[in-house]
């Protein structure tokens, strides 16, 4: 275990500090904290009047542990701020465990270290065990101290916030919500103490992970299904627990039930099938909106595919029905092509297909260009000749579900 600690320039006088049934008497919170938490090594980050007025006092009580000092600005500007957090990144290894003394920091380096532990958590693989401060001004013969790891966890709740309103994935929020209940009971934490306890915070969590994925890969009966449990979810019942253990979901929570409750609908396989067929529009829709092109282009094939089978009373899950259909709409692909401007060439589109879209060649064209593109993106630029990125995200934004709003104008209403 790893301390970080920060000095000052205050006149800093013996109390007896004090964590849960544990209490030091020391001028220096980190001496406590190191014995408290059994730290294996401590680095001091101070400044030059820090060093002159207390470094040698600090060392003193700290022989017992792998000690140095870390020099640094006072962080008067910004340059001096972002030497600091380099200061504090450099000095924790990769995938160490750390914790951080606030106490006798100054000016704006509290908030620098919240900021700085959030990044070694993502980047570095850092566990942070703890973030306290010693409120010598809260009681002068024996202060408390306090543990302030929770601000943390907020910068995480804003970072997976941030995800999901951008891109729609709520995978980091699924995470939190069942890392609370699961650290609740494992780690016996103070919380643990309290009366209410969480008991539905880590199936929320599951099933809006589940939800994502079913997103992110493109499962859209799967989704249906897990949409559909996410909007049975009485609310009443969530918010207890969520204002006592999750507040930030807990105003996130309306949000995502409307965003993801569109495309709710249990037993999606026995649903009306043009009804499963409305619900993926929306979420070609959805697709659209978030930029993910990927998703959109592959959905929007097969929902063409089901529209045919359904408008042909055939089993639209079943997959020899749709090679049928893949089939009919090749055959009138190849027409579109022959005919090109020659208006001699015969017309032998399915009468299937002639009765259910009105505009077959329109349908032709749009069917070739979307197996080209489709096909352009499984094979990732392996070819001669492809389509760049820019090409690809314009086409779904300007002409994809355009395309198949003006092909199936009843089928989306």
């Amino acid at each position: 275990m790893q301390l970080l600690t920060f000095l000052g320039t205050g006149n800093y006088s013996k109390t007896c500090y004090n964590w849960e049934s544990q209490e030091k008497e020391t001028a220096y919170v980190a001496e406590a904290l190191a014995e408290f938490f059994q730290a294996t090594s401590v680095r001091a980050f101070v400044t030059s009047e820090a060093m002159e007025m207390h470094g040698e006092q600090l060392k003193s009580c700290l022989t017992e542990v792998d000690f140095e000092f870390v020099p640094i600005p006072s962080g008067k500007s910004e340059a001096e701020i972002w030497e600091i957090f380099e200061a504090v990144v450099t000095a924790v290894e990769p995938g160490s465990e750390v914790i951080f003394d606030i106490t006798l920091a100054l000016r704006s380096i509290p908030l620098l270290v919240l900021l700085a532990s959030a990044f070694l958590q993502k980047a570095r693989n850092v566990q942070i065990k703890g973030v306290y401060y010693g409120a010598f001004e809260v009681n002068r013969d024996r202060p408390p101290i306090f543990d302030i790891t929770p601000a943390i966890k907020l910068l995480d709740w804003l970072t997976a916030t941030d995800k999901f309103v951008s891109t729609g994935s709520s995978l980091e929020l699924g995470k939190l919500l069942s890392t609370i209940q699961q650290d609740f009971y494992t780690n016996r934490s103070p919380q643990s103490s309290k009366t209410i306890k969480p008991t539905r915070l880590k199936s929320l969590g599951t099933t809006i992970q589940n939800i994502s994925r079913s997103l992110e890969l493109v499962r859209p009966m799967g989704l249906m299904e897990e949409a559909a449990k996410l909007q049975a979810i009485p609310v009443e019942d969530l918010q207890t627990e969520l204002g006592e253990f999750a507040k930030p979901f807990e105003l996130l929570l309306s949000q995502i039930q409307e965003d993801y409750g569109q495309f709710a609908l249990a037993n999606s396989r026995q649903g009306d099938p043009k009804t499963v067929l409305k619900q993926q529009f929306l979420l070609l829709q959805w697709y659209g909106k978030k930029g993910l092109g990927t998703q959109g282009i592959l959905l929007a094939r097969e929902w063409i595919i089901s529209a045919l089978c359904i408008a042909q009373k055939i089993d639209y899950l079943d997959r020899n029905k749709r090679g049928l259909i893949e089939r009919q709409l090749s055959l009138i692909s190849d027409w579109q092509r022959e005919k090109g401007s020659d208006e001699s060439v015969v017309d032998y589109a399915p009468a299937s297909i002639s009765k259910t879209v009105e505009k077959v060649e329109d349908l032709a064209k749009f069917w070739s260009q979307l197996t080209e593109v489709r096909n352009d993106l499984a094979h990732t630029e392996m070819r001669v000749h492809s389509l760049g990125a820019s090409k690809l995200d314009a086409y779904v934004k300007d002409e994809l579900i355009q395309g198949i709003s003006a092909l199936f104008p009843e089928w989306i209403e």
